[in-house]
This record gives C-alpha cells, sequence and structure tokens, in this order.
C-alpha cells in the first residue's frame, strides 16, 4: 500500500456557500455535510476567483487566477501553459479520474489534462472522444446524434447526483490506489431538478411540483428583458434550488459512508467546495453571470484529512480556489519546484495570516455569455445593447467589504458588516475608502492590461490603517 494518501474533490457547481446550513442557513439542506465539516476544517470565507465553471475550476486545477491560466471570457478553452493538478499527481504514481456532467469541463475546451479516465456524465456514451477525426467515423457521429437528444431530453431531468455517484462508486472498484479522482455534481445548477421527497420539500404553501415546473427558467430571455420574473416565481426557484442542494448534499452522506465501509475514508484527503455561486432574482439576476457579488464567490471549502487538518476547525481568514492545488502538495509533501514557483494560490497548511491580513480578488474579464451570444441565444438582433451586463468586472475583498471595479465606470462599494446581502451601494457616498480599494485593486494591472502576475493578496498597513480610521474595517 503507498505512504501516500487517495485525494477525492468534490465541486457541487454552482453551490453558494449562504444556502448551506453549516454556514449558516436557515433551511437544513445540508445534515451530510454538516457531519462531514464537523469532521473537517471548514473554512467561512472561501472565495471562487470567478463567477462560472470555466475560468473558476481551472483556477482550482491550476492555483493560477483566470487571467494567468488563460481559459475565461476571452479565451474559452485552457491553453494548456501550466500543469494541471491531475498531470502533477499522476507524474507521482496516482491513477487519475474525473466524472464530470458538466460540459464545460471536458476536452473540448482542453481541461482534461493529466486524467487517465474521464467520464462525460451529459452523454449518452461517457468516453465518447471529442476529437474532429474520431467524429468523422460513421458509428460516432451517430452517437453523437445520440448524444444530443440525450442531453437535451434526458439528462436534464436525471438525478444527477445518484447518477455521478453510480459511475464514481464503479472507478472506486477498479481504482489503483493512490488515486486522485475529481467529481462534479450539477444539481444545483439550473434547471434545479431535485429527487425524491427533495423536490417538494420548501415549496411555498398551495404549490405542487407541477406549478414549480412551470415556473420559466429561461435566464437569458429574463436578462434582456424578455421574461419578466414575479417574487413567488422566484421563491419556488429557491425552493427547488435548496431541494437539489439537498439531493446533493444525501448522496455525498452516501459517498462519505462508502469509503467508509471500503476502509479508505481517513487515508482520503476529502474535498468539498463550489466553483462558484448563484443569483435566484438577487440584484435582479439569474443563473451565474454578469456579476462578482458574494451569491456568486462565496463559496463552501471543508477539508478533511485527519493526518494533517484538525477535525471540527473553522477557519474565518479569506481562502481562495487557487489555495488548493499548493496546500494538495503540501499535504502530500511534494516539492515540485517548477510547479510551486508559478502557483498564485496559498497553501493553507502552515501558519496563517490573522483574519484581517489576507484579501479576496475575483475577476470576469468579459461578460460571458458575451453579448453578441447572449443576444443570438435570445432571439435577437447581435448588436441589440445590453448596457447592464456589457461590462468587465473585477473586485478585491476584505473580510469586511468588497469594493467591485466595472468597465464602464458603474463601480460598487459594499460594507459586509451592515450589508452582507450587497444591497446599498456606498459608491461615491464613501468616496475615500472607495478610492482606496480601488487604486489598490489597479495596482495590481499592469499597463500591458491583464493581472498575469499574482495580485497583491495582502494591503499595505498605512492603508489598513487610515481605512480603520474612517470606520470602514475593523
Amino acid at each position: 500500500m503507498s505512504s501516500l494518501p487517495n485525494v477525492l474533490i468534490l465541486v457541487m457547481d454552482t453551490t453558494r456557500a449562504q444556502n448551506l446550513s453549516c454556514y449558516g442557513y436557515e433551511r437544513a439542506t445540508s445534515p451530510n455535510l454538516d457531519a462531514l465539516a464537523a469532521d473537517s476544517v471548514l473554512y467561512e470565507q472561501a472565495i471562487a476567483p470567478g463567477c462560472w465553471s470555466l475560468p473558476s475550476q481551472m483556477s482550482l486545477l491550476t492555483g493560477l487566477f483566470p487571467a494567468k491560466h488563460g481559459a475565461h471570457e476571452l479565451h474559452l478553452t485552457y491553453p494548456h501553459h501550466y500543469p494541471t493538478m491531475p498531470e502533477v499527481l499522476r507524474e507521482t504514481g496516482y491513477t487519475t479520474f474525473g466524472v464530470s456532467p458538466n460540459s464545460w469541463m471536458s476536452d473540448e475546451f482542453g481541461t482534461t489534462y493529466g486524467f487517465d479516465t474521464y467520464l462525460k456524465m451529459w452523454q449518452f456514451w461517457p468516453t465518447l472522444p471529442a476529437t474532429a477525426e474520431a467524429r468523422s467515423r460513421p458509428w460516432i457521429r451517430f452517437a453523437y446524434r445520440l448524444n444530443r437528444f440525450y442531453t437535451r431530453y434526458r439528462f436534464p431531468k436525471r438525478n444527477r447526483a445518484r447518477h455521478v455517484n453510480q459511475a464514481l462508486y464503479n472507478l472506486l472498484d477498479n481504482a489503483r490506489e493512490p488515486f486522485f479522482g475529481y467529481v462534479i455534481y450539477w444539481d444545483t445548477h439550473l434547471p434545479y431538478y431535485a429527487h425524491g421527497k427533495h423536490a417538494t420539500r420548501w415549496l411555498p404553501p398551495g404549490v405542487d411540483l407541477e406549478r414549480a415546473h412551470q415556473v420559466d427558467r429561461d435566464h437569458l430571455a429574463y436578462h434582456t428583458g424578455q421574461l419578466s420574473m414575479t417574487e413567488e416565481d422566484f421563491e419556488i426557484l429557491r425552493a427547488c434550488y435548496d431541494g437539489a442542494l439537498a439531493s446533493i448534499d444525501e448522496e455525498i452522506g452516501y459517498l462519505v459512508d462508502s469509503l467508509q465501509q471500503r476502509g479508505i475514508l481517513d487515508r482520503t484527503l476529502l474535498i468539498v467546495t463550489s466553483d462558484h455561486g448563484e443569483n435566484i432574482g438577487e440584484h435582479s439576476l439569474m443563473s451565474h453571470a454578469y456579476s462578482l457579488h458574494d451569491t456568486l464567490i462565496h463559496v463552501p471549502l471543508m477539508i478533511r484529512y485527519p493526518a494533517c487538518f484538525a477535525r471540527g476547525n473553522r477557519v474565518s481568514s479569506h481562502v481562495q480556489l487557487t489555495d488548493i492545488f499548493p496546500t494538495l502538495l503540501d499535504a502530500l509533501e511534494l516539492e515540485v519546484p517548477e510547479v510551486r514557483a508559478e502557483l498564485q494560490g496559498v497553501s493553507l497548511l502552515g501558519d496563517q495570516p490573522d483574519a484581517a491580513d489576507r484579501l479576496a480578488y475575483s475577476e470576469m474579464l468579459s461578460p460571458h455569455p458575451s453579448i453578441p451570444a447572449l443576444n443570438r441565444r435570445a432571439g435577437l438582433p447581435e448588436d441589440t445593447p445590453q448596457p447592464r451586463h456589457d461590462r468587465s468586472l473585477r473586485c478585491i475583498r476584505t473580510p469586511e467589504s468588497k469594493f467591485i471595479w466595472s468597465s464602464d465606470g458603474q463601480h460598487a462599494l459594499y460594507d459586509l458588516r451592515q450589508d452582507p446581502s450587497e444591497m446599498t451601494n456606498l459608491y461615491p457616498e464613501q468616496a475615500e475608502a472607495a478610492a482606496m480599494l480601488e487604486k489598490h485593486l489597479l495596482s495590481w494591472q499592469p499597463p500591458a492590461g491583464l493581472p498575469l502576475s499574482a495580485p497583491e493578496l495582502h494591503m499595505d498597513e498605512d492603508v489598513r490603517q487610515r481605512l480603520r480610521d474612517l470606520g470602514y474595517i475593523d
């Protein structure tokens, strides 16, 4: 048996931290994750570096911010300039596999480097290749037609968490240790289909499942003003979202039990997180686009591995998905200096800064979907103006405040202590504090454009003291 632990990363796609009961939510959406959190280290302020799957998950897999790893709104594929986590672990002797119901996380977009096996669960044949040469074969052309039918009509209504776990159990049955597994759950992604009792558990009084399914989930039409949503519609969608989260939670509970029964739980470094959150009517938005509010970038993160992480510990300082890769290298005692030299994340093992000392950073380098794509998919002329969404965004977050820079000048400043839901924009009423945070944010961007070097995530003491004098940070 190898002395190296197994590694299993569970990504609950589109799951925002605020809807887990272990993060203070009033609904009991996550009893199994609550129990796991009590046996893990839970990070209370984990911040995603992007607001949708491709840039955010590639930040997790590379330890780099989107502008550096290159898979983002301006370049919709990973250019493979830097090694990924599964590549490094495979070189170390790990068996590597991935299970993904998210089509952005696939070989079509260059995100599967380093995986021995990668199952694309939105396809009828999960291992169907993506190469043009393969698609030229007659039987594969037929398979792709079948896959399109399956993806459109069957996949969205499946109990996807159970579907993913069934594939994962088969992989675990045959995996040689040590293994690295990267598993994505997608139930909390639109259209929010829950399983069994969870489907109706939190629906408003008088609303049945048929009525819930009638609520229009076309976020593209909503963003282009073609769809009006009532508060009851959003209340129903939030209930469906919570039910979908409870479905994932139930399956993760079964998975943890399975790891225990297999006798590998304590020798498996288990990480549970999300790539981004979701707007369900908040900020007049749907889905996960055109925003860097905490509904999209504040994500859950818990790590269970008793050999390195104290059970039941809760960490209040900022951490980011970019920190997972260097943390993993430290936990496995892997040096790989050529990899570490490029990483922009910080290991979560060892001495950590005080909660007030570390900032967090997120970016949306261009609107996604792009404005022409948004209009096209909503049935409008491509050049239809969408001024509210046609902008890039970058944000800096202190534990108490957040500044969002917008390319159209519509900047935002929030006091997270008094306004955790980010409802009151204090810019420009708090002009001095906003200017200091804006200057600090923009200092990371080289004159040529994108911030290719690591953002400076520790504020100068004089800046911090002035913000403290203004009463804007503790």
